[in-house]
């Protein structure tokens, strides 16, 4: 692939270096010239997305515009975005640069359609802002597809899963037991697949016992 993908980042940091740490392992090469060129902008002065949309404070949107123009100067062919939340802003961001940024919704929906092999009931793990303006509920509309989402109690566990994800703390998360117990509720309800729906999430799956 001689294409560039800009990664923009910083939503979060570990995010971030997880998913360029998930390209770099599954292209199939055997030296470094034949990896795909990456640019990452691992901008950590994007305002908090989760506050915008649940506290109507300080858009993120000026911010990821700054970023995304910053790598289509660099010369990026696509861009993708490891902040599930941020795709609420994400056709204001596409009206400012030519450059394409893949949209990780659709592509999660895609992808679940594809390879769920009959399992409909799936438990969305995101944070309070991609709950609340339904990026995935609006997604998964038109399939045949049931997404359960946490209560509002549960929905606080998670999030606080989240920021502690953000803070460094992974493996002694102190809300990966909470978590679990979340997960083992709606196993027995008939959810038999999750959704990471915040890019945090995926860090913690070595930990939670269902990270199918």
């Amino acid at each position: 692939m001689n294409q560039t993908i800009g990664i923009l980042g910083g939503m979060g940091p570990l995010a971030t270096v997880d998913l360029a740490e998930k390209i770099i392992l599954l292209t199939k090469v055997s030296r470094d010239q034949d990896h795909i060129p990456l640019l990452i902008y691992n901008n950590t002065r994007i305002p908090s997305r989760v506050n915008a949309i649940m506290d109507q404070q300080e858009s993120p949107v000026v911010e990821l515009i700054k970023t995304a123009k910053v790598l289509e100067k660099a010369g990026v062919d696509f861009i993708v975005m490891p902040c599930h939340t941020a795709h609420y802003w994400l056709e204001d961001i596409q009206k400012h640069i030519h450059t394409p940024i893949l949209n990780m919704i659709e592509n999660t929906v895609h992808f679940v359609k594809n390879s769920i092999n009959g399992e409909k009931q799936i438990l969305l793990l995101a944070t309070s802002g991609t709950v609340k303006a339904q990026l995935y509920q609006k997604a998964f509309q038109s399939e045949d597809v049931q997404l359960a989402i946490p209560t509002k109690k549960e929905q606080k566990i998670v999030a606080s899963a989240i920021d502690e994800v953000k803070a460094g703390y992974i493996a002694n998360n102190q809300y990966l037991n909470e978590l679990n117990k979340i997960i083992q509720k709606y196993e027995q309800k008939g959810i038999s697949a999750i959704i990471g729906g915040c890019t945090e999430i995926p860090l913690l799956f070595p930990y939670i016992q269902n990270k199918k």
